[in-house]
């Protein structure tokens, strides 16, 4: 962890904070007139929150503004909604929130195959939602990985204990809320010090043996009222519906807040937490034969069925997976008021985020893949698709094995970052209600972020595998095999990795109010500078110990790059009760993934932009309060196509191994039609082949391991017609699912293929660069509540989206086509050509630039054009026989969601149908029912609750695409307040 470093850079800050505060304290008291102390604006004063209701209250724009008056769609979530709708994470929070998916099956933008980074990986059907840093999800069909507390990125998730409320701004918004996050960003802002004495204890039991109990506490500290302290903690530990998975964490959030003299608060604020995460491995294996562990082509088939297991709840990958993490954050901040009407605040915050983590890595193959696998592994299985109508899908009963690898993991995330900010307010031409005159505010700030991601891996070398029958239903045991008494293969150094991002940005907007209060415009500009660094060391050693990749660390820097983003927007007010407004709005993301292009070098930021116009309304007194949005975000130069899923394309590096000054060789034993019988395309070509043998171009060797080999010398006519032909009739004989595999290299190779952007065996950057296109979200939005009465509140949000990806990607120039039978020129379904004419896949195949990337056009996720929410509370009068019940009922909608885009997230490879489109498939529609009972009463003198939520009223546990709706849940608990 490095908060010492943030802490650091405070430090030497520190002088010019300590001037500006001693200035500012000097300048009021030379005041003669008392005056009202007034809010900051960078202060959000929760305590105007009215029920679920916060449209009155200050935003986290630091400008001073209702939220109702900005022109920008900003929803609260308030503590009140939290407490009520039982939400003990800030994931649980954003659950009657339309617009947000909190659960994906289909992120074509995410890692797939090897590169997943969910457990299970490609066995694991949730996309980037199954993430350890449980800050991943959807706004308006953009994933991020992220959060802001208080206005400070963070990338991981928190416990509620201490939320004092959440905002959901929509749409990018990196002049107010910094990087990233295209869709929206959400912001939390935690509970503030008081000197009051207060505090609340809270204890919870509930479904799938959950335990829970946190306490928060706060006071001041000496009678002057100038220092206080809040605490705040949690501790749960839960099962859930399927074996093994099991959650334990605690979390404690202390917070010092100081304010020497009015006008200056001094805010020392922590989080600290541990979390034990077990059994989080895959539940079932794809039903399709893989070619290898990890392959992305398992993507085409559904999961197997084990006899006498129940499919909901069964974790055949077993009970010695795991995810144990801490995180930390650590946030000082300095408030000063300098003069009337201009504050100034600096702050630094550091947060990290350690996890160690143990996964199962399996296939299910045909057993005459595995020629080591042992008899006792073998047994017969019948695959099947993901769909009947995909097409060149291997199906039917075989002989199968389970090929499983184990890897452990360690990552370590850390972001520093410290920000300062000056908002001054000012009136010209008279006041604000002068028709002339207008109120102006303007904040000019600056930010520094600097994130560095370090992970390490050993695991079962990538030529060993273990085994297990896929007839036997006992669980994966990391140890052992399946047999109960193999020892597994061993376990050695894989890969090393570390980026880090800087980014700075120096930022200003300007406010104005207009026409008696009527008219609002917000401008303003940022302009961000960011440089990556990244070091990469992949030993991947093999089984024997010998090196797979490379011992070499490789080190690579982009130059800084710089980018201006602009926000602009206007409100104007009908009347008191009604405001339209209209937004321009652009957001950057720097590139803290650490991605490379297709050269080695750390690409630049990500840019969309946002057209956003709607209305907000506050009718019938304020007791009707919402908005409505309609939107069109564009979103360019970013990984829209899938991170991973160009393997296959040629990088150019000074790390480049082929020597087009020497003869194209190529290991050919899978072409050989003595022992390949089974293989039309190969038996296709025999002429060709044994040609190519008479003339001497192919010929058997033995390589530096000691393996004798065929080998093809390309460039020589005879060779270069074989593999022409082989090609050729792989399309001929309907083979592009499998017929052989031409890229296995050794001492004697010399071909393209070593300049591929695989990861095993490594090319020369290890699968790490990717291919950046352009993607739109369009549709709009709508959150309202409604408080006919005291007793009464209804939420509603709905949300209409629509998905397209622009371009899935752009590829390099490769500066050597006369090795035409690379593998970007592979026609297999699940690599190069996607089993599709060249001429369909390249402008001109000569120049890879020219390559249509597949999945244009095309939606390649699974955001639901339809998504609503509601929850209704009712609170039994004084004067009930019933009073201090209160009653919910709250629901979530979403539309048909496709789950898979008929292209596959880690190689892809194209799944068609019968007329050779890609296969898409969505799921049903799906309703949950949630409800609540609440008993209010008094313990004491002093507030207490017995509270009841249940989920999943109707016990709904279909299947939705692959991932069954979790059965009913209930949390009972009790609250008290003193």
């Amino acid at each position: 962890m490095s908060n010492h470093r943030t802490l650091k850079r405070l430090i030497r800050a520190f002088p010019i904070v300590a001037v500006v505060g001693v200035g500012g304290a000097i300048a009021q008291d030379s005041e003669e007139t008392e005056e009202v102390f007034e809010l900051s604006p960078f202060t959000v004063d929760a305590s105007e929150d009215e029920g679920y209701r916060a449209t009155n209250t200050i935003s986290g724009t630091r400008l001073n503004s209702a939220i109702k008056d900005i022109p920008m769609p900003i929803e609260v979530i308030t503590e009140e909604f939290l407490r009520d709708t039982g939400s003990n994470d800030l994931r649980e929070s954003l659950r009657y929130s339309s617009g947000i998916l909190l659960e994906s099956q289909n992120d074509f933008g995410s890692p797939g195959g090897e590169s997943s980074q969910t457990p299970g990986k490609v066995n694991n059907p949730q996309g980037l939602s199954g993430t350890a840093y449980r800050t991943s999800f959807k706004i308006r069909g953009f994933q991020t990985d992220s959060v802001l507390r208080d206005g400070f990125r963070r990338r991981h998730a928190t416990d509620s204990v201490n939320i004092e409320r959440v905002e959901v701004v929509r749409g990018p918004a990196s002049l107010l809320y910094g990087v990233g996050n295209f869709g929206g960003v959400i912001n939390y802002l935690v509970k503030q010090p008081s000197t009051e004495r207060q505090g609340s204890v809270s204890v919870a039991i509930g479904s799938d043996n959950m335990k829970r109990t946190t306490i928060d506490y706060t006071d001041g500290l000496d009678e002057a009222g100038k220092l206080a302290f809040r605490i705040s903690g949690a501790f749960q530990d839960t099962d859930s519906f399927t074996d093994f998975d099991t959650e334990s964490h605690w979390f404690v959030a202390p917070i010092l807040s100081y304010k020497p003299w009015e006008g200056t608060e001094i805010l020392l604020d922590g989080e600290f937490g541990e979390q034990e995460r077990d059994g989080i491995g895959w539940k079932s294996l794809r039903s399709v034969a893989s070619n290898f562990i990890n392959w992305d082509g398992g993507e085409a088939g559904g999961f197997l069925e084990v006899d006498g297991r129940d499919p909901r709840t069964f974790r055949w990958s077993g009970p010695d997976t795991y995810n144990h993490n801490e995180s930390s954050n650590l946030e000082l901040k300095l408030t000063q008021k300098i003069m009337d009407n201009m504050y100034f605040l600096v702050g630094a915050n550091s947060s990290s985020f350690d996890y160690e983590q143990r996964d199962n890595l399996a296939s299910l193959e045909l057993a005459s893949n595995r020629s080591q696998a042992p008899a006792w592994a073998i047994g017969d299985v019948n695959f099947e698709a993901i769909s009947p109508e995909a097409v060149g899908i291997t199906t039917g009963v075989q002989p199968a094995v389970i090929a499983y690898q184990w890897e452990d993991k360690k990552e370590y995330n850390t972001t520093d970052q410290i920000r300062a900010e000056l908002n001054y307010s000012f009136d010209l031409f008279g006041p604000k209600e002068n028709w002339f005159g207008f109120h102006g505010d303007l904040l000019l700030g600056y930010t520094d972020t600097t994130e560095e991601r370090r992970f390490s891996t050993i695991g079962t070398p990538g030529d060993g595998a273990n085994f297990h029958n896929p007839t036997d239903a006992s669980y994966f045991r990391f140890g052992t095999q399946g047999d109960g008494v193999t020892q597994d293969v061993v376990m050695r150094e894989r890969q090393n990795e570390r980026f880090e991002t800087m980014n700075d940005a120096y930022y200003g907007v300007f406010q104005g109010r207009f026409l008696n209060d009527r008219l609002m415009v917000i401008a303003g500009a940022r302009r961000d500078t960011t440089s990556n660094a990244t070091e990469i060391r992949n030993p991947q050693y093999r089984v024997d110990g010998t090196v797979g990749g490379s011992l070499d660390t490789i080190s690579t820097a982009s130059e800084e790059t710089s980018e201006t983003t602009y926000q602009s927007g206007i409100s104007f007010k009908i009347n008191e009760a009604v405001s339209l407004y209209a937004m321009s709005s652009e957001g950057v993301q720097p590139n803290f993934a650490g991605y490379v292009d297709f050269q080695g070098v750390p690409i630049t930021a990500a840019l969309a932009k946002n057209e956003e116009f709607g209305i907000k309304f506050e009718l019938f007194d304020g007791k009707l309060s919402g908005t409505f949005s309609k939107f069109d975000i564009t979103r360019e130069r970013s990984p829209v196509g899938n991170p991973s899923s160009v393997w296959y394309a040629p990088v150019l590096t000074d790390a480049n191994r082929f020597n087009p000054n020497s003869d194209i060789i190529y290991q050919v034993n899978d072409f050989n039609p003595d022992n390949n019988g089974w293989n039309a395309a190969v038996v296709a070509s025999s002429d060709e082949w044994f040609d190519a043998v008479g003339s001497g171009a192919i010929y058997q060797a033995t390589n530096s391991a000691g393996n004798t080999n065929w080998y093809a010398n390309a460039s020589q006519p005879q060779a270069a017609a074989l593999l022409d032909a082989v090609f050729a009739n792989a399309y001929a004989t309907n083979s592009t699912g499998w017929f052989g595999w031409l890229y296995n290299q050794d001492n004697l190779t010399n071909n393209a293929t070593l300049d591929y952007n695989g990861g095993d065996p490594a090319g020369p950057i290890g699968n790490t660069a990717v291919a950046l296109g352009s993607d739109e979200s369009t549709g709009w939005d709508t959150q309202f509540i409604y408080s006919p009465t005291d007793n009464l509140q209804l939420v509603f949000t709905w949300a209409h989206t629509k998905k397209k990806v622009i371009n899935a990607g752009g590829w390099i120039e490769y500066p050597y086509p006369e090795d035409r039978w690379a593998v970007w020129y592979y026609p297999a379904t699940w690599a190069g050509l996607g089993g599709l004419p060249i001429d369909e896949v390249y402008g001109d195949w000569t120049d890879t630039s020219t390559r249509i990337s597949a999945g244009t056009g095309l939606a390649l996720d699974d955001t639901p054009e339809d998504q609503g929410s509601f929850w209704v509370n009712y609170e039994m009068p004084e004067d009930s026989k019933l009073k201090g019940f209160s009653f919910a009922l709250g629901g979530n909608y979403e539309g048909p969601r496709q789950y898979f885009s008929g292209i596959t997230k880690g190689g892809g490879a194209i799944i068609g149908d019968e007329n050779g489109d890609p296969l898409t498939l969505e799921t049903e529609s799906r309703f949950q029912l949630d409800g609540m009972v609440k008993y209010e009463f008094e313990m004491h003198d002093n507030p207490a609750s017995v509270q009841l939520n249940v989920y999943n009223i109707e016990d709904t546990q279909k299947l939705f695409g692959q991932v069954y709706q979790a059965p009913l849940s209930w949390r009972l608990a009790f609250d008290y307040r003193y």
